[in-house]
């Protein structure tokens, strides 16, 4: 859908999807690996899915950049949300290679889930063999769904793990995560050739 929203963190920010990052979306996805599903193979396509995107309600798409500079560095969703429940999932995560943003996108996707948009529960359903996104949640803090969960991933169905976050554990892991970003920030933007007493 259209949004206005905008997430500023320590050295990165999420800001709305646009048409012209049709180009970007289409190269960065193909670059992102195969836990990615099959995305559009031109920008016309993609063009033709932000046009559906931007017309269902409860999907919000970002690219991810640098605070700094505006250089893109990713993209990530929060989608299917239940109103019902005030739930939401995040993904569409996908970084260009080198980058240093998961940490700092992951926090700001929950930023915008529970303090922006107030979700009572945020999911995310990774492949169990995309070992180290599977790592980098459980190192997050969040709990694992108990149970089979099953992804369908380029039109076949895999297995799955599902992690969930609540709005009341958003906090301790809040503080931990902003810690890591606030510490990577500062080591980003220091001098390499400065001294130290």
């Amino acid at each position: 859908m259209r949004h206005d929203l905008h997430i500023d963190g320590h050295a990165f920010r999420l800001r709305p999807v646009t048409e012209a990052d049709a180009a970007y979306i289409v190269d960065v996805r193909k670059r992102g690996g195969t836990f990615l599903n099959r995305g559009a193979d031109s920008i016309d396509q993609q063009l033709e899915w932000l046009d559906r995107y931007f017309a269902r309600e409860g999907d919000f798409y970002f690219v991810v950049e640098t605070l700094h500079g505006r250089e893109r560095e990713g993209l990530v969703a929060l989608y299917s949300s239940e109103p019902a429940d005030r739930s939401a999932e995040w993904g569409r995560w996908v970084l260009r290679a080198g980058s240093n943003a998961a940490v700092e996108s992951a926090l700001l996707v929950y930023r915008c889930a529970f303090d922006r948009l107030s979700l009572a529960r945020v999911r995310c359903r990774t492949l169990a063999t995309n070992v180290q996104t599977v790592s980098f949640h459980d190192s997050c803090g969040l709990a694992r769904t108990p149970g089979l969960v099953i992804i369908e991933h380029n039109g076949s169905p895999c297995p799955g793990i599902e992690h969930s976050l609540s709005a009341s554990e958003w906090p301790a892991v809040h503080a931990r995560l902003d810690t890591l970003a606030s510490r990577f920030s500062a080591g980003r933007h220091r001098c390499p050739t400065q001294s130290r007493p």
